[in-house]
């Protein structure tokens, strides 16, 4: 499967799933590539050197690809090489990321409980409806980084289930600081110790709506 963590919003989350999904995929025994497409090369990149650094295992395949042209004719090439392909590409409206629709199985949108993440589904909408009228895809949501009370996830959740488009991931993936402390190490949270109960459960719900395994 290609997956694409993608939204024209940036500090969703995209990378941090991402690094965690391409993780648990090695984990799980399918060879899997991790696509960086974020000119910046911030993120993901920083994320997997500190991990080779490490030396830990498995290794985390990832190539950087953020030019448009470049991405569909490498994805092209690669898809038949890997069983999964992991697609992060960077918070805005960019080539890369119209590049990366036109070549994907589907689509993650992590959506935060936060006005500005909200307001900007329609935005990311009017890519997908383009590159929909190439070829067909997912479009999965997942509420990340959610708050631990109040009505704030709740209102969310109803915006999103409006959208037929779009189909939620149950469950949600909380505001938990276990996830910015493993990927500053380059891990998924099953791999951080101590262990967070809780964030591992979160992430497996996510691996089972995305793979269903």
């Amino acid at each position: 499967m290609i997956l694409t963590l993608g939204h024209t919003k940036g500090g969703v989350g995209k990378s941090t799933l991402a690094l965690n999904i391409a993780i648990e995929r090695l984990l799980a025994g399918a060879d899997t590539l991790l696509v960086d497409g974020d000119p910046k090369q911030t993120s993901i990149s920083k994320a997997i050197g500190i991990r080779a650094d490490d030396r830990r295992v498995p290794l985390v395949p990832c190539i950087v690809l953020d030019h448009a042209k470049a991405l569909r004719h490498q994805i092209g090439l690669l898809k038949s090489k890997y069983q999964d392909i992991v697609i992060d590409v960077g918070g805005k409206d960019s080539n890369a990321l119209r590049a990366a629709l036109t070549v994907t199985d589907t689509l993650l949108l992590p959506i935060g409980p936060e006005s500005v993440e909200i307001w900007a589904i329609d935005d990311m909408l009017e890519l997908v409806d383009e590159a929909r009228s190439l070829h067909d895809f997912r479009v999965l949501a997942v509420l990340n980084r959610a708050k631990p009370a109040g009505q704030d996830n709740a209102d969310t959740i109803a915006v999103i289930q409006e959208y037929p488009g779009i189909k939620l991931i149950p469950g949600s993936v909380g505001n938990r600081s276990i996830f910015s402390s493993a990927f500053g190490r380059g891990q998924s949270v099953t791999e951080y110790k101590p262990r967070n109960r809780k964030a591992v459960a979160e992430l497996a719900t996510l691996m089972l709506a995305v793979y269903g395994d």
